[in-house]
């Protein structure tokens, strides 16, 4: 009982404190750090600042596709294929022109401008134009923000064998494939724009090793052929939660699995 009387006289001093004071909870937990005009509004500030941060991570998961974000800060022009073999390399949104490394077209000599390997990431590239041979990647690698003005022969190749991470990446104008892969690997793709191209990807012709592709979350748009191509029956493919206008056939040649789900066309 004693507690009881406690709790009823303590009540009765916050809702006086309150009204003497012209204080509510609710509006002094959403100022940034204002007077609490004398009332300790802490709990219902926590609870504020809890109710924002629920809210930021539901935004940053809601499944919108924005492909790569960068807008350009400056040309940078190279001559020779930039090596990133460890840790990340930050193109802080820089847009790398190509100049001597090929025509962007369907040769196979040309370079490309980036070597990405060994677990290594490259984030924050604008790949101008001409696209020449794209980004060759080796023994597993990170692509984070990348955007491709004009493919030239590939937009993205995998090289060797690997586990492979691609978020938030874009390319336009892909006169045949847009990822090429030549050996046994995994590839993770997340929110990419894929428009005007023959194929999203090929697995290297008539080869019968694995991969185990799958793409989340991408808008893909006007295929000459259609998304995923394999001739080998141990390879895997999936696309979920994306886009697609006049994409094609979503699998084409021969699979051990290729399924789509929580597709929309537009």
């Amino acid at each position: 009982m004693r507690k009881r009387n406690i709790l009823f006289h303590a009540l009765i001093v916050f809702v006086v404190c309150c009204m003497s004071m012209g204080c509510d909870s609710g509006s002094s937990s959403s100022s940034s750090g204002g007077s609490s005009g004398g009332c300790d509004t802490s709990s219902s500030s926590s609870g504020s600042s809890s109710s924002s941060s629920s809210s930021s991570s539901s935004s940053s998961g809601s499944g919108s596709i924005t492909g790569g974000t960068c807008t350009s800060t400056g040309n940078v022009v190279i001559t020779d294929t930039i090596r990133v073999t460890s840790g990340t390399y930050d193109g802080q949104c820089k847009t790398y022109i190509p100049s001597g490394m090929g025509d962007g077209g369907q040769g196979e000599d040309q370079k490309p401008v980036f070597r990405v390997e060994n677990g290594a990431t490259l984030k924050n590239v604008i790949i101008g134009t001409p696209g020449v041979d794209g980004i060759h990647l080796y023994n597993g690698a990170t692509l984070d923000n990348v955007t491709f003005k004009d493919v030239g022969e590939d937009a993205v190749t995998v090289k060797s064998s690997g586990t492979y991470t691609v978020r938030n990446i874009e390319g336009y104008a892909s006169e045949d494939k847009f990822f090429q892969i030549n050996a046994a690997s995994t590839l993770n793709v997340t929110n990419c724009i894929i428009h005007d191209a023959g194929k999203a990807l090929r697995q290297n012709g008539d080869t019968t090793f694995k991969i185990a592709v799958t793409f989340d979350r991408c808008d893909i748009a006007d295929m000459n052929e259609g998304i995923f191509r394999s001739d080998s029956s141990s390879s895997t493919a999936r696309i979920t939660n994306s886009r697609l206008h006049n994409a094609g056939d979503i699998c084409i040649g021969n699979w051990a699995s290729c399924t789509s789900s929580g597709i929309t066309y537009y």
